[in-house]
Parts: structure tokens; sequence; C-alpha cells
């Protein structure tokens, strides 16, 4: 009788959880019939290199796929590969992390990192007066202390020995006063999202989107507005000045809502009553799905899937 072959332990074979990738290679082929082909029977190298070409968002993306999916992008090879492309300069110990560099005159050299390491991933970051706020791809917001200094020579760069802590967990969006001076980025507005106990009649608790805000000298939060459980918001801009500061907010159905907040005020320990309306580009235009919104002071620049629609901000126009 001959000898029952028993599998060898470094071939395992791994159950697919997720249809684009394709049957399990151990599972019954019908004769006549070849066997698909399946990104998981190419070399985990190879998917890896395949895979930092990809954009980074759409690297996340991939990456929730599945479980498969989840561990190739999360590996730190990829991660390694992306960084090399989009910063060839860097050196290889020096992979992860933010780097500034200064554009113009005769330096253009890349300063050392000062982003936290435990950010998964660098969604979008805004420099203020004296500080940098980073956010992830989890909704983590980092509160970088310090870490802006102005050189000899009146250019701005990064301060070696930076500090920084978690401001808030759950952030989808956050924004400032959208003039390119930092000197007016008093106060950062967080789109957020959190758990609010259950009311009398009701059983457990619900996920509401809000709106924090927080000085960005300390980091201290000074405001705080929720919004009802049913209306879901994923960005926030700023328009207007300070004593009349709109806030708009996109929802996940390409809706523009806004209310207007008087920043002056902020920082007095009273309550505030204020009216979430309609936004007139989405009461005229009921048919437009809005993607994207960017603002400055006096105007907002409305993205939609085939259209660019520009704003204008005045009184007349009604915002």
């Amino acid at each position: 009788m001959g000898e029952k072959a028993v599998p060898s332990p470094s071939r395992r074979r791994v159950k697919r959880s997720c249809p684009s990738c394709g049957p399990d290679p151990g599972g019954e082929e019908k004769k006549g019939r070849g066997n698909p082909i399946s990104v998981q029977l190419f070399p985990p190298e190879l998917v890896e290199h395949i895979i930092s070409f990809l954009p980074v968002r759409d690297v996340v993306a991939l990456g929730q796929t599945c479980h498969y999916f989840h561990e190739v992008c999360d590996a730190e090879g990829v991660w390694r590969r992306i960084c090399r492309r989009l910063s060839p300069r860097l050196r290889e110990q020096d992979t992860k992390g933010l780097y500034f560099q200064a554009f113009g005159g005769r330096r253009r050299c890349l300063s050392k990192s000062v982003a936290p390491l435990l950010a998964h991933g660098y969604r979008r970051f805004l420099p203020t007066k004296d500080h940098v706020f980073i956010l992830d791809y989890t909704g983590t917001l980092f509160f970088l202390k310090n870490a802006l200094v102005s050189s000899t020579l009146g250019q701005i760069q990064w301060k070696r020995a930076c500090r920084y802590v978690v401001l808030c967990r759950g952030a989808k969006d956050f924004a400032s006063d959208p003039r390119c001076d930092t000197v007016y980025r008093k106060y950062l507005y967080v789109l957020a999202t959190r758990e609010q106990p259950a009311v009398v009649g009701t059983t457990g608790s619900r996920a509401c989107d809000c709106v924090e805000v927080y000085l960005q000298s300390s980091g201290q939060r000074v405001f705080k507005m929720t919004f009802h459980h049913s209306m879901s918001f994923k960005q926030i801009v700023l328009v207007g000045q300070e004593n009349q500061r709109a806030l708009l907010l996109l929802t996940e159905e390409g809706k523009i809502y806004s209310l207007v907040v008087n920043e002056t005020q902020l920082d007095q320990p009273r309550s505030y009553t204020v009216q979430l309306a309609l936004r007139k580009v989405s009461r005229c235009l009921p048919h437009l799905r809005v993607t994207r919104m960017a603002s400055n002071q006096s105007s907002t620049l409305y993205i939609t899937d085939t259209i660019l629609c520009s704003w204008l901000q005045s009184p007349w126009l009604g915002g």
C-alpha cells in the first residue's frame, strides 16, 4: 500500500472570503475547464508591488473590500514603495513621516520628519499660526504643537523637537479661516461623529454628527453643536468674517446646509441657538449633487459629478 501524502505546512491553502479574490484553489472544478485566475495565486511581493502604483486613496479603499486585501494594503512593504514613488529623494530609513520642502530660492532640501508615527496615513493637514493639525484615514486628528518656527532668513521651517497629541477621534473633516494668512486661523472647526446617550423611552445610544470648535493655540474645545441623527455630513468649509462666520456642511446625498456663528463670542461661557438651513444652491438646483466644496472669505466653489459651480457669497444672493 502506498504512503499517504502529507501536505507541507509551508504551502497552506487560504480560504477566500471575498468573491473578487476568486474561488478557493482547493475547490473542485469541472473537467474540461481551467482554473480561473485569482490574485491570491500571485506571490505576495508581486501583489504588493502592483498595489503600490495605486493612488493612496484607492489603496485605502481596496483595503476595505475584504480581509485579504486589508492585510495586503496594510503591509509595510506597500507603503514603503508608495513613499519611495511619491518622494524618491527620501532615505530608506525616513520613508514614514511628513516632510517640509520650501519652493523657490536656492535651497530645495527636505527637512526632517515631525509627523506622528502612530497616524494611519496622512489624509490632510492644516498649518495655523503656531501649530499643524493632521487628520489620518481612521479619523484621528493630531495636534502638532510648536511645529513651525521662523529661520534667520525669514523662512518657515519645521522644528526638530516637535510634540504632538491626539486632539480628537472620530473626525470626518476640519476647517479653519479660509484666508491664506495663518494669523487669522484662531479656531479649528472639526466635523465629527459622537455617540449620544439614549433619551427617555428609547434603548441604546445613537451616533450623531457634530461640530466641535477648538482653540488653535492650546487645543482646548470651546464650543460644540450636535445635529439630529438623521443628518449625516461629510465635509465642512467656512465663509465670511469672524463676526458672521458661515459654516457650510455637505451631506452624503450632495445637499448643502449652512449655519452662522459669531466667533468673537465663542470664548464666552453661554448657550447659543443656531439655525441649520438648506443652502440656496440646493434649493434652486435640487437635482444638482455636490461632491466637494472649496471656499475663500467671500465665495464658494461647488464641485459636482459633471460641472463646476461657482457661487458668490453676497447679501443679495443669500448664499
